[in-house]
């Protein structure tokens, strides 16, 4: 992003009147000069540089480098829900687990052959059930122990709680029950054999419990809902590892992103105004706010190769920044110092002796010298802060004959 510094700047928000206006004046020895009358004003302080148009809920997917994209019907500018497919790769699960329970129903009719009389087609359904409730309780009774500790120091209730203990329960009732249809079916079985079998499935049911969990690996769901801004793959690609395939940011959390320099974001503070105003592309918010400074500094180079050290302020945007594309640039300000009324002068009519500075007022017709204190500098006019007064005449030059 080409990036511009700009300085420290002082904005004048209003002048009383027509502002500074010159008169022309006769002293009582006739000499004539310009003068200038002291006047108020309106003057606060901000900092300005460009940033660009980006959201606080941003999600990045990336390439695995070992499977095929199979399916991918995204567009940029899509509109995708949470939850919706946005790609699948190609995998061979489907076989994988038929291929496992061929090897259940082979174990079963290896049994049926061995221990003839045991309907082993049974004995294979009540077992797979214990097995079922068995994970579910060791998963039930894990939430049950997390909503526990979450109670105990008041971050669930106790309807919750309870609501966890009543599954594990429920869950332990279910499991004697199929447990006891297990031990019914398999009562002429001896204990040698009946563990034989127990091992033997329980591997297949693991290998199958695996295979499931592993389908999580081939697909990719949208977690929130958003526009596509970015799509780096196509069906049939096999994306590199690490590498962006598919951006998405939500619409409703626009910000925008300013990369100040390291000087100006310290003087940045979370709360402080904030406006976009870019004369180029006719773009004027005002009553923004500054969201937050990140708190980590970078390097980058500007456009003549100096290093300069940066850091990130987010502003957050209104509904009227709907309008504004993604990763647009605009001119953007802080206002870091509250707008506060000044007096001021002319910088041409202050000038310095013995390392202080003086105007020369005009009082009664006769040119006096006052010494003054003075502020910040606003367009070619200085703040006053003490010496003069408002509506007095200080001599800005004099009128040549």
């Amino acid at each position: 992003m080409n990036k511009k510094k700009l300085i420290i700047a002082i904005v004048v928000f209003s002048v009383i009147g027509a502002g500074i206006f010159y008169l022309l004046t006769a002293g009582n020895i006739g000499a004539k000069y310009n003068t200038v009358e002291v006047t108020k004003g309106e003057v606060g302080k901000y900092v300005q540089d460009v940033g660009r148009i980006s959201s606080r809920n941003i999600r990045r997917y990336y390439g695995s480098g070992t499977s095929k994209v199979e399916e991918m019907t995204l567009e940029l500018g899509d509109h995708v829900e949470k939850g919706q497919l946005l790609i699948k790769y190609e995998d061979n699960l489907d076989l994988e687990i038929q291929k496992v329970e061929k090897q259940i129903e082979a174990l079963e009719a290896g049994y049926n052959e061995a221990l003839s009389g045991t309907d082993m087609e049974s004995v294979n359904s009540a077992w797979i059930e214990v097995s079922r409730i068995k994970k579910n309780m060791a998963l039930a009774t894990k939430n049950k122990d997390i909503t526990e500790s979450l109670y105990n120091i008041g971050a669930a209730s106790l309807i919750e709680f309870e609501q966890e203990e009543s599954h594990v329960e429920q869950l332990k009732s279910s499991l004697g029950i199929a447990q006891n249809t297990y031990n019914q079916l398999t009562k002429g079985i001896s204990e040698n054999v009946r563990e034989k079998y127990e091992a033997e499935i329980d591997v297949l049911l693991l290998t199958l419990d695996m295979l499931e969990k592993n389908r999580d690996n081939y697909v990719i769901y949208a977690d929130i809902e958003g526009i596509v801004t970015e799509i780096h793959t196509f069906e049939g690609d096999i994306p590199s590892p690490g590498m962006l395939i598919i951006e998405i940011q939500d619409p409703t959390e626009k910000v925008v992103l300013v990369d100040f320099m390291v000087e100006d974001a310290r003087s940045i503070k979370p709360n402080m105004e904030a406006e976009i105003q870019d004369w180029n592309l006719d773009v004027d918010i005002d009553g923004l706010k500054v969201d937050k400074v990140y708190p980590k500094a970078f390097v980058t180079l500007s456009e003549l190769g100096v290093e300069e050290n940066r850091q990130t302020v987010e502003i957050g945007l209104s509904k009227s920044a709907d309008a504004l594309a993604f990763s647009l640039e605009v001119e953007t300000k802080v206002m870091v110092e509250s707008p506060r009324e000044v007096l001021l002068v002319p910088a041409g009519a202050v000038f310095q002796k013995n390392s202080k500075q003086y105007v020369k007022v005009l009082e009664d017709r006769e040119v006096v010298e006052r010494e003054i204190s003075t502020g910040i500098e606003v367009d070619g006019s200085i703040e006053v802060k003490d010496g003069v007064k408002e509506g007095e005449l200080v001599i800005l030059n004099y009128q040549e004959e």
